[in-house]
């Protein structure tokens, strides 16, 4: 007889534009135990749903309504948050900054989407937050332009 995975006390976001497939996922989650927020059917809804809610894992459907979710994926990524991607193709692009990111193909056994969001929460936070760095850092760059393009400015003056 196998344990019953639980995810108590986890937030999960789950942003899927396929209504039946997100409830279906959401129900899930929730029996494990798991506070689920959304579904989120678009990136902006999804951005608007994250906030700056502490959140332990996401499950992302790479494509909502055919626009790309990197968007989301980079704002969770920051926060340090576990994310798993869906995707209907095999062999979907995935961009090299969600390389550490968990992928699945959908349609997805709960079993397995539930076993790979515990596998995946268990992970050290330090791997997520290195993920990021690339994110942070190219995101900084433009203000230290701007700040040495300023200073250069000020001491051109005097």
């Amino acid at each position: 007889m196998t344990a019953q995975p639980d995810l108590t006390g986890m937030r999960i976001v789950v942003v899927e534009d396929d209504t039946v497939l997100a409830n279906a996922i959401c129900r899930d989650l929730r029996e494990v135990g798991a506070t689920v927020l959304g579904p989120a059917p678009t990136p902006f809804y999804a951005t608007q749903l994250i906030g700056r809610r502490k959140i332990d894992a996401a499950v992302l459907d790479l494509y909502l309504h055919g626009e790309a979710v990197f968007g989301v994926a980079d704002l969770l990524l920051e926060q340090g948050v576990a994310i798993l991607f869906l995707t209907s193709y095999e062999g979907e692009p995935i961009p090299a900054r969600f390389r550490g990111c968990s992928v699945m193909v959908k349609p997805v056994e709960a079993e397995k989407l539930i076993g790979e969001i515990v596998a995946m929460t268990q992970r050290p936070k330090a791997h997520k937050i290195a993920a990021s760095m690339p994110a942070i850092l190219s995101r900084q760059a433009p203000m230290q332009t701007f700040a040495r393009a300023l200073a250069r400015g000020i001491s051109s003056t005097n």
